[in-house]
């Protein structure tokens, strides 16, 4: 479907139009709403003026009478005055009814017929009132004993009402039912609606007028130059090399003329940013594909298949890692260092981007590399601090949790370098933090004594190691996931007995329906083991 095109000049008058058309209907809310709350204040005080009238005229102490003996002349003659207010009042209904404390419900003792009324929505004596649209309010008038008169609008199957409601009291002031008075409204809506009519043909014919005159004004003043600026630009764009430096003359004195300044500067430098855009987008491209390979190279360094030893029966494994930019500084590791030794880390290079990577790319070797020969995990993560302070000159620094799983015995020993303490479930109880030593960054501070800890692993028991972007992710409000919600949620019986993958997975989860769509800022990355024994 081919786009409808509108000049300048249309679009004006579709906007003075709309703008017309939105103030009428603006003022014509603004009169109805003013004239129907007058009415409607007007009715709801004539109801609380026969509300109170009419309980001044009925004992209150004959009322437990009329409903134990039926009505007797005293309840007649009484009828007959509500009769007489329900006619000079022009009430739709008056009633006497006294509100059930335990249930919606109550008990009429009084529902005025006159002529003209409805036979079929009038109750007699001792009829029950069931549950009504302002039970509340008549319940709380009724309880609270309180020398006032509540009024109220409402619309049900009674018709569209202003309504008041009292309490009668017996002769020691106690509340012993409720006097209530309806006033139909339908008939005031039509005279306010007249009104409203009234006051917006006067409306419509001062805003035609005005937005005539303004149209003429602006046509002249505004319309008239953007077209001949908008011809000028068309005629540019068609042939930009002769008009490169052609000038563009408008003295209108104001923004229209700062337009016209700021486009004759533009295509002056328009020439100049063509020449130099092939140069910027080529460079780009460039950059783009350098991402995806140091994105793939980095993705290719880290284990990917799941299982990872197929024949080891030991012990179950499963990580991920999610960069938050193209490429990152989380890193994880598992090997064996011989048939029996399974070594695990997890660590966080500072910062993002390539540095970070090419910094991760370092630390992960030499932390393999050093495995094989030190005789622990705190040996180990010794002898890479001091290596990658030998040449550091960018200043970063890696926090690593590094552990080694003796598969015959199910001892594990660790050592921490400021990193995130994993969360371990033992003996089938609850995930809880590991005991450890924090430790200090590696490249930090050289020759930095790292402590090793140990504990023994029985079949079923398990370790996560995460890094802070799972902890520090954050959701629309800003606030961090937390440690709190990472223990609850694995702790949770629905992932508790999950298999690592699955676990896994289940806790990535949690974190992307946390954030709830808010950008990820930390690179996310998780390793869980599981003993089998």
């Amino acid at each position: 479907m081919k786009r409808i095109k509108l000049g300048i000049q249309a679009k004006f008058i579709l906007l003075f139009a709309a703008m017309t058309v939105l103030l009428i209907a603006g003022i014509g809310y603004a009169a109805y709403t003013q004239n129907y709350n007058q009415v409607k204040n007007q009715y709801q005080q004539l109801a609380k003026s026969s509300v109170e009238m009419a309980a001044d005229l009925i004992n209150g102490d004959s009322i437990p009478v009329y409903l134990a003996r039926g009505a007797d002349e005293e309840y007649y003659t009484s009828y007959k005055r509500l009769q007489d207010i329900k006619i000079n009042y022009g009430l739709k209904y008056l009633y006497v009814f006294i509100p059930d404390t335990e249930s919606r419900n109550g008990v009429y003792v009084f529902d005025i017929f006159i002529d003209g009324d409805d036979p079929d929505l009038v109750a007699s004596l001792g009829d029950e009132t069931g549950e009504i649209d302002i039970y509340d309010i008549a319940l709380d008038l009724y309880l609270t004993g309180e020398s006032r008169t509540t009024t109220v609008v409402t619309k049900s199957k009674f018709g569209y009402l202003a309504s008041a409601y009292t309490a009668l009291e017996d002769s020691s002031g106690k509340p012993v039912a409720i006097v209530g008075a309806d006033i139909e409204m339908n008939v005031i809506i039509s005279d306010v609606m007249n009104q409203t009519v009234r006051i917006l043909i006067l409306a419509i014919a001062v805003i035609v007028v005005f937005a005539s005159v303004a149209l003429v004004i602006v046509s002249r003043q505004m319309i008239r130059p953007i077209k001949q600026l908008s011809a000028h630009m068309k005629t540019y764009a068609n042939d930009k090399e002769r008009l490169s430096d052609s000038v563009f003359e408008a003295h209108t004195g104001d923004e229209i003329e700062d337009m016209a300044d700021s486009f004759n500067s533009m295509s002056r430098d328009i020439k100049l940013y063509m020449e130099n855009l092939a140069e910027v987008t080529a460079d780009r491209e460039r950059i783009a594909t350098e991402l995806n390979v140091a994105k793939q190279i980095q993705a290719s360094m880290l284990p990917s298949i799941f299982p990872p030893f197929p024949d080891r029966k030991e012990f179950d494994l499963y990580a991920l890692m999610e960069p938050a930019r193209e490429v990152g500084g989380d890193f994880y590791d598992f090997f064996m260092i011989d048939d029996r030794r399974l070594a695990i880390v997890i660590a966080d290079v500072s910062g993002k981007g390539v540095p970070a990577a090419l910094f991760m790319v370092i630390a992960k070797t030499l932390i393999k590399n050093q495995a094989g020969v030190a005789s622990s995990p705190s040996e180990v993560l010794y002898t890479v601090n001091n290596k990658l302070l030998e040449s550091n000159d960018a200043g970063l620094f890696v926090t690593v949790f590094m552990g080694i799983l003796e598969t015959d015995t199910g001892r594990f020993t660790y050592s921490n370098a400021g990193h995130n303490p994993p969360l371990i479930s033992t003996n089938g109880k609850a995930f809880e933090p590991l005991k450890t030593d924090s430790g200090f960054v590696l490249a930090g501070i050289e020759d930095f004594p790292y402590t090793t800890g140990e504990i023994t692993f029985s079949p079923g028991d398990r370790i996560l190691m995460f890094t802070d972007g799972v902890t520090e992710a954050l959701n629309p409000g800003e606030e961090l996931f937390g440690d709190e919600r990472l223990i609850a949620a694995l702790n949770r019986p629905d992932l508790f007995n999950l298999g690592v993958t699955e676990l896994v997975h289940a806790v990535r989860k949690e974190i992307s329906v946390f954030a709830d769509s808010a950008p990820q800022a930390d690179d996310i990355t998780i390793l869980a083991l599981s003993f089998n024994g």
